[in-house]
């Protein structure tokens, strides 16, 4: 038993590096759906061949059919991906309900994922084992529950029980020895999350998927948009020309009630932080609240900042002390306290978080397409957040223009 459930390294490295972070990536060239490239998208290539726009994917996305397209469908002929990917799940439910995990097949074509695996640690993958005969339906969901599945001892698929943290972990999805997808690992590592918000994929402008927070759950069905707000982050001077200390982040509270960035119940404040050495708590004597459409500046130099841009005397005004945003790109985040585990350590909710580029980066994408605006790197425009109400990690939903600190975004 022991050898036959061994995992070499290797192998799952191999699959890491081929399948990416959100797993599940059907090869170019495969044109009818089915996750793989063979004489099937051959066929539907030839039938289409310099045809005027048609129903089918192409290749290149460019509408003709062409000798390109043949090309990429023959430097990936054969290649398969793996069409099932981890969905969502709800990992906080205060134990007044399960906590549940959706599968969903994005291919056209049914997966037999009878005797794959579920886990919440790569060291052990071995945790639950999928009922055999668990078929998932082309665009289908499947949803294991904690009670009475991954959980329950008494199942006879659960080799170890486990249960999903609200701190955030990681969940794991492996193939083990399957005819047709063998050896294929998918991990998907989620954060804290407060009760019944789940995580789940979200397809970004640049073609990949975030795993984030759910505006709804939706166990069986299509993902819900994301959780957007209460506070977003709305504006982000990074490199201001002419004095590096006139740099800011400005906050933005979207929702129709007040909201104040303090917990009674923990006496914890909400904070902000990046990857660099900014770690900003917001005041805990005098809690701050935020009017529905208000404004606030999270800043290096609060003087220089009102001078440089004419700061209203009625926008709050904060200075984050030491430490300054990367000219160059890091992840900037909005949180909030969460749950304190066995151990005493205090987990933080990411109500916002956006990774930023200067543009010069298209190592960091999978086109190799850096799609964030250079000119917000100290030509003077400020990257402004185009649609606050949506997703905000998302260079599609920035673009670069004046600076207007503490006001509605041009």
């Amino acid at each position: 038993m022991k050898a036959r459930r061994r995992i070499h390294t290797a192998q799952i490295i191999l699959v890491l590096l081929l399948m990416g972070p959100a797993g599940a990536v059907c090869p170019p060239g495969d044109l009818n759906g089915d996750c793989r490239v063979d004489h099937l998208d051959l066929a539907l290539l030839a039938a289409q061949w310099l045809s005027e726009p048609n129903d089918i994917h192409r290749p290149k996305g460019d509408g003709v059919i062409d000798a390109v397209d043949l090309a990429v469908l023959a430097n990936h002929w054969r290649r398969m991906g793996c069409p099932i990917v981890i969905n969502e799940l709800l990992a906080h439910s205060h134990d007044v309900a399960p906590d549940w995990i959706e599968l969903h097949n994005v291919s056209s074509v049914p997966v037999d994922v009878g005797g794959w695996y579920l886990s919440d640690d790569e060291r052990n993958l071995y945790k639950f084992r999928i009922e055999d005969g668990t078929v998932i339906e082309p665009n289908g969901y499947v949803v294991f529950y904690e009670d009475t599945q991954f959980g329950n001892p008494y199942h006879p698929g659960t080799l170890s029980p486990f249960a999903l943290s609200e701190n955030g972990e990681m969940l794991c999805l492996y193939s083990g020895a399957d005819e047709r997808y063998g050896e294929h690992l998918l991990i998907e590592r989620f954060g804290a999350s407060e009760t019944w918000v789940t995580f789940g994929r979200h397809l970004t402008s640049m073609g990949t998927y975030a795993f984030v927070l759910m505006s709804e759950p939706t166990p069986g069905q299509a993902n819900a948009l994301p959780l957007v707000g209460p506070v977003v982050i709305n504006e982000i001077m990074y490199n201001p020309p002419g004095n590096r200390d006139a740099e800011y982040v400005e906050l933005l509270n979207i929702s129709r009630g007040l909201v104040t960035l303090f917990d009674f119940r923990s006496l914890e404040a909400w904070r902000f932080t990046d990857d660099g050495g900014i770690d900003f708590v917001f005041p805990r004597d005098n809690p701050v609240t935020l009017e529905p459409g208000e404004h606030i500046l999270l800043v290096k130099d609060v003087a220089l900042v009102r001078r440089m841009y004419n700061v209203a005397p009625h926008v709050q005004t904060f200075a984050w002390g030491s430490g300054g945003l990367s000219n160059s790109g890091e992840r900037i985040r909005l949180l909030k306290p969460g749950e304190i585990d066995e151990a005493g350590t205090r987990y933080w909710i990411e109500v916002d978080s956006v990774h930023y580029s200067d543009g010069t980066h298209p190592e960091n994408s999978p086109d190799g397409v850096d799609r964030w605006p250079p000119e917000a790197d100290g030509d003077g425009p400020s990257l402004n957040r185009i649609f606050p109400s949506r997703y905000g990690d998302d260079p599609g939903n920035w673009q670069a223009t004046i600076p207007t600190p503490g006001s509605t975004n041009d």
